[in-house]
């Protein structure tokens, strides 16, 4: 393999390990949020339901295009370069492609949608985040509850 695929495969992996994201996780503080206050509020939960979070398309996006160029490119002989060239496009759309859809299924994430009124207002809001299962704790109707606000994100957590 000559050097300028291995070093587009090693730029295809650091880009789409630095997508990777904190999650919507009840246990997981953003590293913005570190050491900042945060807005809290109190409420109780009016009704929680499953959902799925989608998962992140970018990351693929980019590793299928340049994988597939490098593929695609590779069709044809030698001396063909027309074929060649148009071997790369062809690749970097379907890369593309099959790329996002498969980066998009693999970060899919179990999470909740949590109706709660608040107690300071009596409106009601809805946060979905993600529900790992290590977390030790699930939320029911009636539960009372805080929610924890910074950098325009939110997260709900136990009172207590």
């Amino acid at each position: 393999m000559n050097r300028k695929i291995q070093s587009l495969i090693l730029i295809s992996i650091l880009t789409l390990g630095g997508c990777a994201t904190g999650g919507f996780s009840p246990d997981v503080v953003s590293r913005d949020a570190a050491a900042k206050s945060q807005y809290v509020q109190s409420g109780v939960v009016v009704s929680i339901r499953n959902v799925t979070i989608e998962g992140d398309r970018t990351g693929g996006n980019i590793f299928g295009s340049i994988l597939g160029a490098i593929v695609g490119s590779n069709i044809g002989g030698e001396d063909d370069e027309t074929t060649q060239e148009v071997g790369a496009v062809v690749g970097t759309a379907v890369g593309s492609a099959v790329g996002q859809n498969v980066s998009e299924s693999l970060s899919r994430k179990p999470g909740v949608e949590i109706i709660i009124k608040l107690d300071s207002n009596n409106r009601e809001i809805s946060i979905v985040q993600e529900m790992p299962e290590d977390v030790d704790y699930t939320f029911r109707a009636g539960d009372q509850v805080r929610i924890v606000r910074s950098g325009g994100k939110s997260r709900v957590v136990p009172y207590n």
